[in-house]
């Protein structure tokens, strides 16, 4: 029997799974890109993959502070607001962009109508690996993207003191994607490069 993708997705699933949670996920991937992204968890418990509004980047030309919906790149156990510290820790967030602001910087470059069309359909498969899409969805009120080169950190206490909501949380499936792309964007094991 010819080994398929499936079975390389089947060897990577999550260990914490029960098998009806793991055949479960693997029924949402093969909807894929049609997946379920979210799941309502209306708590305050700050998971990675949440989008939440609240995030504060510094403009690094001017300094400026301003107020951004992102997506936690840390660890869940790390910002986990339970765990007692000796030192203070950062949250590590990537803004989220409304699609559409991103398809107004595309057109006022210099691309053709076309290319913005094909790159705004790969970016709606997943097929950018530095970039995910969020669909509308949660509390999201319309698309969005994270572009994984724009990686910003604040203080948790800062964080925690924002007037700050919850924006979604991942479903199963959709957190696998967010892992996936994350581990290809910043973990190349065949970047090809020698290093003797």
């Amino acid at each position: 029997m010819a080994h398929t993708l499936l079975d390389d997705i089947k060897n990577h699933l999550p260990p914490y799974l029960t098998p009806q949670q793991k055949d479960n996920l693997l029924e949402q991937i093969k909807k894929f890109p049609k997946i379920n992204y979210y799941i309502h968890k209306s708590d305050q418990d700050m998971l990675q993959g949440d989008g939440w509004s609240g995030f504060t980047v510094m403009d690094f030309v001017t300094c400026e502070k301003k107020q951004v919906k992102g997506i936690i790149f840390s660890n869940s156990c790390d910002i986990d607001n339970q765990n007692k510290r000796i030192l203070s820790v950062n949250i590590v967030f990537v803004p989220l962009i409304r699609l559409n602001k991103y398809i107004e910087l595309l057109a006022s470059s210099s691309l053709s109508q076309n290319k913005i069309s094909s790159k705004i359909e790969a970016i709606k498969q997943q097929k950018i690996t530095s970039i995910m899409y969020f669909p509308k969805g949660g509390n999201l009120d319309e698309d969005y993207i994270a572009n994984f080169d724009d990686v910003h950190s604040q203080p948790l206490e800062s964080f925690l003191s924002e007037k700050r909501t919850k924006l979604f949380t991942l479903s199963q499936a959709g957190f696998y994607m967010f892992l996936l792309k994350l581990s290809i964007h910043f973990c190349r094991f065949q970047e090809g490069v020698l290093r003797y």
